[in-house]
């Protein structure tokens, strides 16, 4: 019998004392990104991500090799879109936001 699929859903988000939080439902992939994609495809979500730099203009303390995102709050790209991370990359803070497909 096949393993029912557990869908991620939208929950209260509690940011740590340097800004970053990531779902406590959003499985490790270890930069594994076929299997991402394929959690992606099987959750039925679709994927918005931005880095920091996109939102914040001028200089942050993360410029100064602070590793934090504080003072940075991004906002939904719209309210059907829940917080799935806001973590640090090679090319500094990003958030992910995702949404359920229609499809289901």
């Amino acid at each position: 019998m096949p393993e029912e699929t557990v869908l991620i859903q939208p929950i209260t988000v509690e940011r740590d004392k340097h800004g970053w939080w990531v779902h406590p439902d959003m499985p490790d992939f270890d930069e594994n990104y076929a299997a991402l994609k394929a959690w992606i495809a099987e959750q039925h979500l679709e994927i918005q991500q931005w880095h920091m730099e996109s939102d914040i203009y001028g200089h942050h303390p993360y410029d100064n090799g602070e590793c934090q995102c504080l003072g940075w709050d991004p906002v939904a790209p719209a309210p059907e879109w829940f917080l799935i991370g806001i973590f640090d990359t090679e090319d500094g803070p990003c958030v992910s936001w995702a949404r359920r497909l229609a499809t289901l």
